[in-house]
């Protein structure tokens, strides 16, 4: 399964370069690995549970997670596919809120995925919201925004 992404260089966004200096700064915290996936469940309630980054699909920034086939997100995901990732650091205070499309990877084709990343470090009061500029291409550069936290 994968969130988000756009083809091109290893750090082709802006929020993938920090998220990978989060993942190195917090790398020898075994939890830094383990994200929180919330999709939607049936009859529209939201189902949330944590699971593990196994890395970025190769030549672009969807994050990859592993599952049965046969566990509740899967069908949730081909069901309704939109979804969010939170994702805290400890040690250096940063939270990643993700939120798009997600693509089930089974063999079948994956269609351009729609995607926001909100970054917020609690150390510096900072946050910053990504987006492409044209919404849906992923060839389009992103764009940074700071929010106030």
């Amino acid at each position: 399964m994968a969130g988000g992404g756009a083809a091109a260089s290893a750090l082709s966004s802006p929020w993938r370069a920090l998220l990978q200096r989060a993942l190195d700064a917090n790398a020898h915290l075994k939890h830094s690995t383990f994200f929180q996936l919330a999709t939607v469940s049936g009859g529209g309630r939201p189902a949330n549970r944590t699971v593990v980054f196994r890395g970025f699909l190769e030549h672009c920034d969807k994050i990859q997670i592993n599952t049965d086939a046969r566990s509740n997100k899967i069908s949730e995901i081909k069901e309704w596919p939109l979804g969010e990732i939170c994702w805290y650091f400890t040690d250096s205070w940063e939270q990643f809120r993700i939120s798009g499309i997600i693509d089930v990877i089974d063999g079948s084709s994956l269609d351009p995925a729609k995607l926001q990343v909100d970054y917020v470090n609690l150390k510096s009061n900072q946050r910053l919201m990504f987006r492409r500029a044209q919404e849906g291409d992923e060839s389009s550069d992103w764009m940074a925004e700071k929010v106030s936290p």
